[in-house]
């Protein structure tokens, strides 16, 4: 097996109480059959706050949240798990222990990295201002690699036998009436995540020429490095869709979710709050990514 990892992934750390967009909120979480076995005959106090949390149907046990109750209930006043608090990160379910990583495999590879959903990851992805570039570390069971080896996305890409033009995985910023236009229909076809998704999208679409403006303004007074290292972070994340969608797709759906993300960068301001927020609108809901995906591939 050889193991791919961003060089953010060795160093990440969730910021619990410290985290301004806490990732314990606006999720359906499934809950796996151990852990839920557990809870469920849990005593004390934590026990009866898990069952009261959990959600029970025909598929398993899961933690819903939704507008009334947006935020875990098992997080207290200052923000921390009372799971963790009690339980130590043993005590969490698969998936709130997992999170934001993720793995994925093809073949004898395996792609592992964290979301872009969560503030300390994108944090940590803006943190090397020196370079505008991923860069990778590689893992092997047969000692192959060193482990002072660093890969380019571009290396990533030819370890799965494409042999691509480097120009390829650079982000260019592309502010246009048409393609503004048509890019913000397409994403106002997605499911939402919340109102202000909608409201954000209605807001771009009212003045296109105001907004390329603003666009052109945010490029020239901001360095573009963290828009690219985004662009190809996203590509990197999808390189497992190859398998059912063309390579043409996916360098679509990172295209148009780096300009998205530059377009509410340069309106709203925070362009690290914008690309966690495209990340749990878009990348966290596959039936979005699915939908993008196959409209790029048509």
């Amino acid at each position: 097996m050889i193991s791919i990892y961003p060089t953010i992934y060795h160093t990440f750390q969730c910021k619990a109480d410290r985290c301004e967009n806490t990732c314990c909120q606006l999720w359906t979480i499934d809950i796996d059959e151990t852990t839920a076995k557990r809870y469920h005959t849990m005593t004390g106090s934590l026990g009866e706050s898990l069952r009261q949390a959990i959600t029970v149907d025909d598929e398993g046990s899961h933690f819903i949240f939704s507008k009334k109750q947006p935020m875990c209930p098992l997080l207290n006043e200052q923000g921390l798990c009372k799971v963790v608090l009690e339980l130590g990160e043993g005590g969490l379910c698969d998936t709130c222990h997992m999170h934001p990583r993720f793995y994925k495999y093809i073949e004898d590879l395996e792609l592992c990295g964290v979301g872009l959903s969560c503030e300390a990851s994108v944090e940590l992805l803006a943190e090397d201002t020196q370079s505008n570039q991923v860069i990778f570390t590689i893992e092997d069971d047969d000692g192959e690699f060193s482990s002072n080896e660093r890969l380019g996305i571009h290396n990533v890409f030819e370890l799965l036998a494409f042999d691509i033009d480097s120009a390829r995985f650079q982000y260019t910023p592309n502010p246009n009436a048409q393609y503004y236009t048509e890019l913000l229909e397409l994403y106002g076809t997605t499911e939402p995540i919340d109102e202000e998704w909608t409201t954000q999208i209605n807001v771009l679409s009212h003045d296109i020429d105001k907004l390329i403006a603003s666009v052109q303004t945010y490029i020239s007074t901001h360095d573009m490095g963290l828009f690219n290292k985004v662009f190809q972070y996203i590509l990197y994340r999808q390189i497992d869709m190859l398998a059912d969608y063309s390579l043409e797709a996916i360098h679509s759906y990172a295209k148009d979710a780096v300009e998205y993300i530059l377009m509410t960068s340069a309106t709203d301001g925070l362009a690290l709050k914008q690309i966690a927020k495209w990340s749990q609108q878009i990348e966290y809901d596959e039936d979005n990514v699915e939908l993008l995906l196959q409209y790029y591939d048509k």
